[in-house]
């Protein structure tokens, strides 16, 4: 059965795609959370935009305007990073100071938890939207 043919399949996948696309900016978070930089030009922790999507149809069914949603950009926080004092450091400024990274492991990794959560009942939900229409189609063999 076409993935198409599920009810409610388009906006399932979106969900599942915008999770996905936050696990990746979460991930490159984490993998930047001790490069440091000179002050002011250390990494910025991103942030993914999401963006609910309205689909514009002239049906008379509520239902069928609804699209799910989508990631609109991936932002900069630009919180300040702590600042260091390591002279030896190449990215040092005159006074010995870098700058870290506003990246808090601790928090990216509530943010790959919640995302992960979120895929995985956008998996649920498909699965339970195929055996639904499964079932359906079933029905009519007999």
């Amino acid at each position: 059965m076409p993935i198409e043919m599920i009810p409610g399949s388009n906006i399932i996948a979106s969900g599942m795609t915008a999770e996905r696309c936050r696990m990746e900016v979460v991930a490159n978070n984490l993998a930047n959370t001790n490069s440091s930089g000179k002050p002011g030009e250390a990494y910025k922790r991103r942030i993914p935009v999401f963006q609910s999507v309205v689909n514009d149809s002239l049906s008379s069914n509520p239902a069928s305007e609804l699209g799910g949603v989508k990631v609109t950009s991936v932002a900069k926080d630009d919180t300040p990073g702590v600042r260091v004092y390591s002279p030896y450091n190449p990215n040092a400024d005159g006074d010995g100071m870098i700058e870290m990274p506003n990246v808090s492991p601790i928090s990216e990794m509530m943010d790959l938890i919640t995302a992960t959560r979120a895929y995985e009942a956008n998996l649920t939900a498909m699965k339970q939207a195929y055996d639904g229409a499964m079932k359906t189609v079933n029905l009519g063999k007999g």
